[in-house]
């Protein structure tokens, strides 16, 4: 990058599964919150970054309905979507639009309502589900609707499998998701969990029970970026952006043969690629001791074990082994989620923002009770989408 570009304000709405707010609403109160982080007003924006799925929110130009209360009206926009990364592309552009000296403060903001059946009639599933079929390949894959749920499912078959990974290993992989969700005031599913509620769940289709899949969720969040110049002037707690990388997987399911079918071993292979240009790019040799925290975009908890192999953090069909030891919890070697990640809280549009979000307070030090108990100088914030799509963020307190 040509300039150096910090975040210097994060904001996010309490998240929930019907918000009472409309989407204008949630988007409004979210850019408020990122602006009054950053201690300044709209009109020191340059540009503004729109997140957004319009076929799961019903607006075709979102970023016209938006002007008003986002803020851009008779500003730079860029209206940018990827599926479930989009929070994450949004401030990937915007970080490339200030490092290019396009601008000096971009804000970014990314908010979830979803169109569906109203309150107390049907389920959303099978109305988001419909809507997301509706960007896969019609002659391959749209026919066989398999979704999240039967796509995490073969993978953890294939992972039970190959790694001889426990139920009672996942369901407390689960537990501590909740356990930091409790402490985070913005979380979605804020609740006590025992290893036997996990355990006891419905399944939904073997070996995915229904708390090992991430909610739906409504809220919204903003993020705003600034250049070196403008961050010095603006805070005295900038986090640095210090690399990004983002990598895209093809629309079939031949190209994530490694990750529902492998012959030995689970991987995500645009996560794969994405860490393995990351960190060589920044001296990173052995990722879970060089890396302070890792916010994490994990639809359902058996993708936290696959990531974790994926992302070099342990050996191959190891990473169920690690649970229960302490090893990634907030007090851990290496803490996972101490937000509680999209297992808890899963807004879809910004959900890739919350982790580079929640990754910035980590650094700061202002993330309260889920706050990691020691000086975190270096993280890494993962997102996903798309047909197993990875944006990633590297967060350093130090330029």
């Amino acid at each position: 990058m040509n300039r150096r570009v910090a975040i210097i304000g994060f904001g996010q709405t309490e998240m929930m599964a019907r918000s009472p707010l409309s989407k204008a609403e949630l988007a409004n109160q979210a850019v408020r919150r990122a602006l009054e982080d950053a201690q300044i007003t709209m009109k020191q924006v340059d540009e503004v970054v729109l997140a957004d799925i319009d076929y799961v929110s019903g607006t075709a130009e979102s970023e016209m309905e938006l002007a008003d209360w986002v803020g851009h009206r008779r500003k730079p926009v860029v209206k940018i979507e990827t599926g479930g990364t989009v929070g994450g592309s949004a401030a990937l552009s915007a970080v490339h639009h200030i490092a290019a000296g396009a601008c000096d403060v971009a804000l970014v903001s990314a908010t979830a309502k979803f169109v569906g059946p109203p309150p107390g009639t049907l389920p959303r599933g099978p109305f988001l589900q419909a809507a997301i079929n509706s960007g896969l390949h019609a002659l391959t894959e749209k026919w066989c609707s398999v979704g999240a749920v039967g796509t995490f499912s073969l993978m953890a078959s294939s992972y039970v499998k190959l790694s001889g990974c426990t139920e009672e290993a996942v369901a407390i992989a689960r537990v501590k998701a909740a356990n930091n969700a409790l402490k985070n005031p913005y979380a979605h599913l804020r609740e006590h969990l025992t290893v036997d509620d996990v355990l006891n769940s419905p399944m939904l289709t073997a070996p995915m029970r229904q708390l090992h899949m991430c909610p739906i969720t409504e809220g919204s969040a903003a993020m705003i970026f600034a250049s070196e110049d403008v961050a010095h002037k603006l805070t005295n707690k900038p986090v640095w952006v210090k690399d990004m990388v983002t990598i895209h997987s093809a629309q079939h399911w031949a190209a994530l043969q490694d990750f529902i079918a492998p012959k030995e071993r689970c991987v995500l292979p645009s996560l794969a690629k994405a860490c393995e240009v990351l960190y060589k790019r920044n001296g990173i040799t052995h990722p879970a001791k060089q890396l302070d925290v890792i916010e994490m975009y994990e639809p359902c908890t058996w993708a936290e074990l696959v990531w974790m192999e994926t992302m070099g953090l342990c050996e191959p069909n190891q990473a169920w082994k690690l649970m229960g030891t302490g090893a990634t919890d907030i007090d851990g070697e290496l803490p996972i989620n101490p937000s509680g990640g999209v297992t808890c809280t899963n807004p879809g549009v910004p959900s890739t923002l919350l982790r580079y979000g929640e990754l910035a307070l980590q650094i700061r030090g202002d993330a309260g009770e889920h706050q990691v108990p020691r000086d975190v100088r270096l993280g890494l914030a993962t997102g996903f989408g798309g047909t197993g799509w990875t944006p990633l963020m590297l967060l350093s307190k130090d330029k």
